[in-house]
């Protein structure tokens, strides 16, 4: 009776152990499933991408600013069964926005130019390019106008006479 009684708990605490190790028998595939549910349901991991192998996180992809790739980092640390994350996350801002010192530049430069209709400009993310032909001595009271808009580059193609 004893034997028996010996028998049936090492085979209950055999079954119980079978049982817990296939209850902590999860997939990479479901982990990395439920990594990217957590990136899909975060707009500001927009352009993030997971990979899950041994439990390890890789997450990869652009990032606007380094708040947010320390974000991703964390929402995927918590996802179930992930054991580590190799953040290769790269910071790239966004490209600035020259709306409104273009809008300035077009208007400045039409006031700079009215005096000089040989020579035409054009105005492109804060740089503006002149072409055509200009007097030798008209050349530094245009050049002068032009600088005092300010933009972040002048490229110069005008031909002198």
């Amino acid at each position: 009776m004893k034997l028996s009684n010996s028998l049936s708990m090492i085979t209950l605490i055999f079954l119980l152990g079978v049982f817990a190790i296939s209850c902590n028998n999860v997939s990479d595939a479901d982990i990395q499933s439920d990594a990217q549910e957590v990136i899909a349901s975060n707009p500001e991991l927009t352009g993030v991408q997971v990979l899950v192998q041994n439990r390890v996180a890789t997450i990869t992809g652009v990032v606007q600013d380094d708040a947010i790739k320390t974000y991703a980092e964390n929402q995927i640390a918590e996802v179930n069964h992930v054991t580590t994350v190799i953040n290769q996350l790269q910071v790239v801002p966004p490209a600035p926005d020259y709306t409104a010192l273009d809008n300035s530049l077009n208007s400045g430069i039409q006031e700079a130019l009215k005096d000089h209709n040989t020579v035409t400009a054009t105005v492109q993310n804060g740089v503006v390019t002149l072409e055509g032909e200009i007097n030798e001595r008209d050349l530094p009271a245009l050049m002068e106008k032009i600088n005092a808009l300010q933009a972040e580059e002048i490229v110069n193609n005008i031909t002198v006479k």
